[in-house]
C-alpha cells in the first residue's frame, strides 16, 4: 500500500485535466508530452521577480475561468469554461447573477472560451463571446451523453444593466473533430486597431485541410487560423489576403495548430500570438497579414524539423498573399504556452512599458519579453537578469534557458492576461483566482515578491544548480518531515532526472521529492504508455520549488516517470 500523508507537503490539490493532443505524423495519441496537467497555485501565493512589485488577489471562487475583459475601472467580465457563465466582478466582488449563461459543450478544450468588449460611438457596449455551443442546450452533454456540439461560435451581445442581451451570431464553425476529442478550439478574441474582430481558432481535433498545409487535403473550412470580420460580422473590404471566396476571405492567418493568446502591439499595431505544439515546438509568432504558421508540416524552427516531417517552407500550401515566417521564439520542450498581452502602461515602471507578457498552463509562470527597436522581433540584448547567450538561436533547448525571462511564478495555470483601466497587469488563473500586479508601497517588504527567484540564479552552471537544489531540498524537506527520505527532481536528464535513483527505503518510510527544476514535473507510477500508469501514485504537477510526498507500506519495486516528460524515469525499491 502507498499512502499520501496529509501534511503541508501535499500541495498539489489543483484541478488536473489531461488534454490529449494530436500527432500529425502518425495520427496517434501522445499521452505524455501533449497532456496538460494544470499547474497549481504556489502555497504562499504568486510572486514577482522584482521587489518593487507585488501580487494582490482580486478575487477567487471562479470555476475554470478562461478569459476576461474590462467594462470600466474595477468592473470586468470573466468567462467560465465549464459552466458557460459570464461572471460580472465589481470591486473584487462576484455579482450574484451572471451577465450571461449559455449552454456549452465542455470536453477537454471546449467551452466558453473568449471575450472582448467594444464601446460604440452611440453609447452602446458590444461584448463578443466565443464558445463551443451545446448540441442539446445542456452543459457538458458532449461528455455525459456523447452529444455532438452544435459548433464553435462567435456571438455579439449588447451589455445593458449588468446583462448581455440581443445576441447576433457572427461566425459558425464546426466543432466536430475527426479524432473524437474536443481539443484545439482556440477561442481568444481581440478588437484590432482597425476596429475589426480578430478571432483565433485551432484545427479542432486534427482537421487536415489545405489550411493545415495538406496539399491534397480538402479546402480550408475556417479552422486553424486567425479570422477577421467587422463588428457586424461582415467580410473585410479591400484586396483579399488569401482569396475572394468563403472561407478564404475570412482568414487573416492560417496554418495554426492551436492558440490561447494573441494581442496587438500598442506601438506598431502588429499582431502577435502564442501557438501550442504537440510534443514539441511551442511558439511565439509575429502574425502579419497572410501569415502561414506552418502546421501541420512545420512546428518550431523549420531548420530543426522538430516534427520529423522533412518539410521546408516550400512544401506548405499557399493561397493569395500567404507566406511563411519563422517563430520569434520556440520551445523544444512545451510549456503549455497560453495568454499574451502588451503592457501599454508605465504604472509598473518605465522599464516594463510596452513589454510583452506571456503565461503558461503547465508551470504557472509569467514571462516578460522585450522587443527590438524595430518591434518586429524579441530582443535578448539587454534588460534581463542572467545569461541570455543561449537564446541567440531563438530556441529554448533546455527549460533552464527560460530563467532570464521569468517574471513571476506560482500563479497556477494562467489562462488570460489583461491590462486594467488602472494600468496594472491582471493575471487570470485556471485555479479560479484573479490577481493584479502593482507597485509595492515605498519602504515596505512584502511576502508576495521574491528576490530569491530562479532568474537571479540564471548564470549558475547546471552542476552548481544541482548541488544547490539538492542542499535546498535536503534542508527544507527534512525540516518539514523528519521521517522523510529526501529526493530531488533535477530536470530533463533521463535516468538521472531524479536523484538519487534508484531510491532504496524500508517499508513504512516516506519519500519527499523536491522540484529543483525551473518547470513542472510529476512523479507518476509506471512507465510511459502503460495503461496502469498513475494508479499506484501520481503527484500531478509539482511546480518549481515545491514538494510531493508518499509513504510506501509494501515491499516491491516501483518504477515511475514524469507524465510531462516521459524520458525522465526513476525507481523506488522498498525492502
Amino acid at each position: 500500500m502507498v499512502k499520501k500523508p496529509d501534511t503541508q507537503l501535499i500541495i498539489l490539490t489543483a484541478i488536473c485535466v489531461s488534454l490529449l493532443l494530436y500527432s500529425n505524423n502518425f495520427m496517434i495519441n501522445n499521452l505524455s508530452y501533449g497532456a496538460y496537467i494544470k499547474a497549481p497555485l504556489a502555497p504562499s501565493g504568486p510572486s514577482i521577480n522584482d521587489d518593487n512589485l507585488l501580487v494582490q488577489k482580486v478575487t477567487d471562487g471562479l470555476e475554470i475561468p478562461t478569459s476576461m475583459a474590462f467594462l470600466g475601472p474595477n468592473d470586468l467580465l470573466v468567462t467560465e469554461k465549464e459552466t458557460g457563465k459570464v461572471i460580472h466582478i465589481v470591486d473584487g466582488q462576484i455579482q450574484d447573477e451572471p451577465a450571461l449563461d449559455v449552454t456549452v459543450a465542455n470536453s477537454i478544450e471546449r467551452g466558453l472560451l473568449g471575450i472582448a468588449i467594444s464601446k460604440q460611438p452611440d453609447g452602446k457596449t458590444f461584448v463578443f463571446i466565443s464558445f463551443t455551443e451545446s448540441g442539446n442546450e445542456v452543459d457538458g452533454s458532449d461528455v455525459e451523453s456523447n452529444v455532438d456540439p452544435a459548433g464553435n461560435r462567435l456571438y455579439r451581445y449588447e451589455y445593458v444593466d449588468g446583462q448581455l442581451i440581443n445576441p447576433v451570431l457572427l461566425l459558425d464553425l464546426t466543432a466536430i473533430p475527426p479524432n473524437d476529442r474536443g481539443e484545439h478550439n482556440g477561442g481568444k478574441i481581440r478588437i484590432g486597431p482597425d476596429n475589426n474582430i480578430y478571432f483565433i481558432v485551432g484545427e479542432v481535433g486534427g482537421h487536415r485541410t489545405q489550411a493545415q498545409n495538406i496539399e491534397d487535403g480538402p479546402p480550408p473550412n475556417g479552422l486553424g487560423g486567425v479570422l477577421r470580420i467587422t463588428q457586424d460580422g461582415q467580410i473585410i473590404h479591400g484586396e483579399p489576403l488569401f482569396g475572394n471566396e468563403l472561407p478564404l476571405n475570412l482568414y487573416y492567418a492560417m496554418g495554426i495548430r492551436n492558440s490561447f493568446g494573441m494581442d496587438f502591439d500598442p506601438v506598431t499595431g502588429n499582431l502577435w500570438d502564442t501557438e501550442n505544439g504537440p510534443y514539441t515546438g511551442d511558439e511565439i509568432n509575429l502574425v502579419f497579414p497572410g501569415f502561414n504558421s506552418g502546421w501541420s508540416l512545420i512546428q518550431g524552427l523549420s531548420q530543426n524539423d522538430l516534427l520529423g516531417s522533412g518539410a521546408t517552407s516550400d512544401d506548405l500550401v499557399y493561397f493569395g498573399k500567404g507566406s511563411y515566417a519563422e517563430p520569434k521564439l520556440s520551445w523544444v520542450t512545451p510549456i503549455g504556452i497560453t495568454a499574451l498581452k502588451f503592457l501599454n502602461s508605465d504604472k509598473l515602471g518605465k522599464q516594463y512599458q510596452n513589454n510583452m507578457f506571456v503565461g503558461d498552463i503547465n508551470n504557472g509562470l509569467l514571462y516578460r519579453f522585450i522587443l527590438n527597436d524595430a518591434r518586429d522581433d524579441i530582443s535578448f540584448d539587454s534588460g534581463y537578469t542572467g545569461n541570455t547567450a543561449l537564446l541567440a538561436d531563438k530556441e529554448v533547448n533546455d527549460p533552464k534557458e527560460n530563467q532570464p525571462f521569468i517574471f513571476g511564478q506560482g500563479f497556477g495555470g494562467i489562462t488570460d492576461i489583461e491590462v486594467g483601466p488602472d494600468g496594472f497587469l491582471y493575471v487570470l488563473s485556471y485555479t479560479g483566482s484573479l490577481f493584479r500586479i502593482v507597485p509595492s508601497p515605498a519602504g515596505t517588504t512584502t511576502t508576495m515578491s521574491s528576490s530569491a527567484s530562479p532568474a537571479n540564479n540564471a548564470s549558475t552552471t547546471e552542476d552548481q544548480q544541482a548541488v544547490e537544489q539538492s542542499e535546498n531540498e535536503n534542508d527544507q524537506s527534512v525540516a518539514q518531515n523528519g521521517n522523510s527520505v529526501p529526493a530531488v527532481i533535477l530536470g530533463l536528464y533521463d535516468a538521472k532526472s531524479y536523484s538519487p535513483n534508484p531510491i532504496t527505503i524500508e517499508r513504512g518510510q516516506t519519500i519527499t521529492w523536491y522540484n529543483g527544476d525551473t518547470i513542472s514535473h510529476t512523479v507518476t507510477s509506471g512507465t510511459d504508455n502503460d495503461a496502469n500508469a498513475g494508479q499506484i501514485f501520481d503527484s500531478e504537477a509539482i511546480i518549481p520549488n515545491q514538494y510531493y510526498s508518499i509513504t510506501f507500506d509494501d515491499s516491491g519495486i516501483y518504477p515511475y516517470y514524469c507524465f510531462y516528460h516521459p524520458s525522465m524515469v526513476g525507481e523506488v525499491v522498498v525492502e
